[in-house]
């Protein structure tokens, strides 16, 4: 979003900061929470009608942060996200080349008469407990790993326990 001219603006009149390193430790030493969604442009890349995708296998550094701040994790999971819009997306390796280099993955959606007006669907957040977390300045890979692999257990567990609550019991999450 911070690439896209016009899309840098409106991020930044909501209060929206880059997901940096540098940021993430300033907000939370002075007392902030951080709401990161770590999928980014990789989560469009693989995101499906048939189930919803959570790009974390590879997202590490929001482990990183909280262990040198001593920050506890959240895990939040949030259901019926993709029913608010219709879209379509290219596919192939040069749709990937292309979204990887401007940052940005680029698909055509459209709500409510075909306008970017979301359809009316329920959105059902789940917040779940926090993962405590003991401060490190120098965490090890091992430690990341650790709270990381505890972290997308606990994203897995929010989805299976929930899902049928919220009255998608029909889909599955993979986690990429």
């Amino acid at each position: 979003m911070f690439c896209t001219p016009f899309l840098r603006q409106m991020s930044t009149w909501m209060g929206l900061v880059p997901a940096t390193k540098k940021n993430f430790i300033r907000y939370l030493e002075a007392g902030y929470s951080c709401i990161i969604i770590p999928g980014g442009v990789q989560e469009i890349i693989y995101m499906n009608h048939n189930y919803e995708v959570a790009f974390l296998k590879r997202r590490r550094g929001f482990v990183q942060v909280a262990i040198e701040t001593g920050s506890p994790l959240v895990p939040v999971f949030c259901f019926g996200q993709t029913n608010v819009y219709k879209w379509w997306k290219p596919q192939g390796k040069f749709y990937i080349h292309v979204a990887r280099a401007i940052r940005f993955a680029p698909l055509i959606f459209w709500g409510a008469f075909g306008s970017p007006i979301p359809y009316r669907k329920p959105i059902d957040i789940i917040v779940g407990r926090p993962i405590e977390i003991r401060q490190n300045l120098n965490p090890s890979r091992e430690e990341v790993a650790e709270v990381h692999a505890r972290f997308v257990s606990a994203i897995e567990k929010l989805f299976v326990r929930y899902r049928e609550v919220t009255g998608l019991n029909n889909i599955e999450l993979k986690i990429v």
